[in-house]
């Protein structure tokens, strides 16, 4: 997530409950569940006019990026979209560096690169001690300060560019685990991702993800968190992000962003139909209606979505009101 120049962070977020108390309760009932990814405009009324819109077009629940002020009390499910282990955007977009940032957190390719070097996105690693100790902390903040606004974390991921997660401390770690040096791996082998030992370092790189997030839920529930704990996760299988065993994770959103519909019903998919998946689309000026997508969605046996893309500027009758069904 992109840091206040303040910390701790989440003191500076002044979040009106009155977004959550009812939200709860209404959402619990309803026949279907749209959720929406938001990244507050400018100041704190635009915002607020943004969520009412939200509100009007049929969304249930928000995940909401920053904000500095909500004041808005239209019965929507607040959740603080937490940008877990992307920390620090290249400078050309212009965002501040959080003051947390250290160089040696970030994640190394095997390469010995970071992901800000690759892709203008820099990762920390999920094996630095410290990193997990901040985290954690920032979680159980949100729980302590507001319960009832939900977690989502997103980016709980190494980045793909590449083949990342070579940290010192990663290293170190599997080194003492298994007597492998991760760093002879990164070399070419001409068995590649089936040997034995590249399967080890695999596996290990993959449960420090799944160990953060266990982590990071436990904190917020700890600390009083009551709201929904929900992660954005990739749509295809991933050696990586092993999603399903997140202990405490409530609702899963696959991020599909399929430009036609009927992918949807040729593409399959890593994972069944149930509550818990909230397939990911998107929606854009001249694309596909939402509302169309959304009844597919419904269709095919997923009651809740999450909407990337949307602006309060697109119609109300493409979003399909919760209660409706398909």
């Amino acid at each position: 997530m992109v840091f206040p120049a303040r910390l701790p962070f989440l003191a500076a977020l002044s979040l009106a409950l009155g977004l959550g108390a009812a939200a709860a309760q209404d959402t619990a009932t309803a026949a279907h569940r749209t959720a929406v990814w938001i990244r507050p405009p400018g100041g704190p009324q635009e915002l607020e006019r943004t969520l009412v819109a939200a509100k009007q077009a049929g969304f249930t629940e928000v995940l909401l990026e920053l904000a500095s002020r909500v004041t808005t009390r239209e019965g929507l499910g607040l959740n603080l979209w937490f940008e877990t282990l992307y920390w620090r955007p290249d400078s050309s977009f212009g965002i501040p560096v959080t003051p947390l940032w250290k160089d040696s957190y970030a994640t190394l390719s095997a390469a010995g690169q970071t992901s800000l070097e690759v892709s203008k996105l820099g990762f920390v690693d999920p094996t630095d001690p410290e990193v997990g100790n901040l985290l954690s902390g920032l979680s159980a903040e949100l729980g302590h300060l507001y319960p009832q606004v939900g977690l989502h974390l997103d980016y709980l991921r190494y980045p793909r560019e590449a083949d990342f997660g070579y940290h010192p401390a990663a290293v170190a770690a599997f080194l003492e685990q298994s007597g492998i040096n991760a760093r002879v791996l990164a070399r070419p082998d001409p068995q590649g991702e089936f040997s034995a030992e590249r399967q080890l370092w695999t596996a290990f790189r993959r449960e420090q993800v799944t160990a953060l997030a266990g982590r990071l839920i436990a904190s917020y529930r700890a600390a009083g968190g009551t709201g929904l704990v929900s992660a954005a996760v990739y749509g295809a299988a991933d050696p990586l992000q092993d999603w399903r065993r997140w202990p405490g994770l409530q609702a899963a959103m696959p991020m599909l962003y399929y430009p036609l519909p009927a992918l949807y019903r040729l593409t399959p998919f890593q994972f069944t139909p149930g509550k818990m998946i909230w397939p990911g689309i998107r929606v854009q000026a001249g694309g596909t209606p939402l509302g169309e997508q959304l009844a597919l969605l419904h269709c095919l046996g997923y009651p809740n979505v999450a909407v990337f893309g949307w602006t309060p500027g697109m119609q109300s009758r493409d979003v399909q009101p919760s209660g409706t069904q398909p």
